[in-house]
């Protein structure tokens, strides 16, 4: 549940969507020469609300994996292996499920890329900040803000995309 209510939950929409808005700026300006070509078919193929209804659901699949086992497992870790505590360790915590744990999960769609440096680059800033995003709003305003705010990013992002 969210730590501080309906407040979390605000929070939580209010950064998705401007996250997502930003990530459909981003692609539509600094890597728009880029943006894999997946991206181009699904925005063809599909409308707004059927890439929401779709990325909805794995949403709720990374949130799972990312921060109701990954990110309590590596919290736990870094307490064990260090001895102690503190926000430093659910930072790192946070950064290592970002860069580490997605990556991981997301293999498939990592080795579809035409790798570059202009592509580290979307992807660090794009969905490396979207995940440290989703971390911090888990760790602070609990799992159920993070997967809000993930999902609410792709409320803006999918009807964005459509009009680049």
């Amino acid at each position: 549940m969210p730590r501080r209510g309906l407040r979390s939950l605000g929070v939580a929409a209010g950064a998705g969507l401007g996250f997502g808005a930003w990530m459909a700026f981003a692609d539509a300006t600094v890597f728009a020469s880029i943006v894999p070509q997946v991206q181009h078919d699904m925005v063809a193929e599909a409308g707004p609300l059927a890439r929401i209804a779709w990325f909805a659901r794995g949403a709720f699949y990374d949130e799972v994996q990312l921060r109701l086992i990954a990110l309590p497992v590596i919290t736990w870790a870094a307490m064990a292996l260090t001895g102690r505590r503190g926000d430093w360790l659910h930072w790192l915590a946070v950064l290592l499920t970002a860069f580490a744990a997605y990556p991981l999960i997301a293999r498939g769609y990592f080795s579809g890329l035409d790798w570059s440096a202009l592509t580290v680059l979307r992807e660090v800033t794009l969905h490396g900040a979207a995940g440290v995003l989703w971390g911090w709003l888990c760790w602070r305003h609990g799992w159920t803000a993070g997967l809000v705010g993930h999902v609410a990013a792709h409320v803006s992002l999918q009807p964005l995309l459509s009009l680049a």
